[in-house]
């Protein structure tokens, strides 16, 4: 999944939210820029563990083409379908007509589902969706945003520099858990 809209996504948690969700101090510009890293980090380990967008926008994904049909998206709610495109021989993409192509439960279960003649064309080949994604951002990951965070800065971890990522607190953890996207299936013939 690779957001591809045209405007840059905006932080789900800015630093003035940040600085009066744990109390603080209002901070000087540089550890200001230090906590906008943290909260970009902390964003992005969020949404990449619950499989939800930071923001509605346009989203990439692609996926071989083996005779399925439907196919699951790996996060959700999914609104529309905007483009599909195939692989030729020479693997450059071919656009495709979306006619008969349908999206099924967008918002808690999405689900690609391909008309019946795509089982046998395409085999072999790798399929590029390009669909609109995302919704209101959870309350629970935006606190578990702030709570990552704000145990990095306590701890004084840097985002710069080949570090491990340290591992989540339990706390942060079971408010991921929550909100958590986890897609039943990948594929299946129908």
């Amino acid at each position: 999944m690779r957001y591809i809209g045209e405007d840059d996504i905006t932080p789900v948690v800015s630093v003035d939210q940040f600085i009066n969700a744990v109390h603080g101090e209002m901070p000087d510009a540089a550890e200001r820029s230090s906590i906008e890293l943290l909260l970009g980090a902390a964003q992005d380990v969020v949404t990449t563990a619950a499989n939800i967008p930071p923001a509605p926008g346009l989203y990439e994904f692609t996926y071989p083409l083996y005779g399925w049909r439907r196919w699951w998206f790996p996060c959700c709610p999914v609104t529309s379908i905007s483009a599909l495109a195939v692989t030729d021989y020479s693997g450059a993409w071919v656009d495709q007509a979306l006619d008969g192509v349908m999206l099924v439960q967008g918002e808690d279960e999405p689900q690609l589902l391909l008309p019946e003649r795509w089982a046998a064309n395409e085999a072999g080949r790798t399929l590029r969706i390009q669909a609109e994604i995302g919704g209101v951002f959870p309350r629970n990951l935006w606190r578990a945003v702030v709570a990552l965070a704000r145990e990095w800065r306590e701890a004084d971890i840097s985002v710069s520099g080949d570090i491990q990522t340290p591992r989540a607190s339990f706390s942060v953890q079971r408010l991921i858990r929550q909100a958590r996207y986890v897609r039943p299936n990948v594929s299946a013939g129908c």
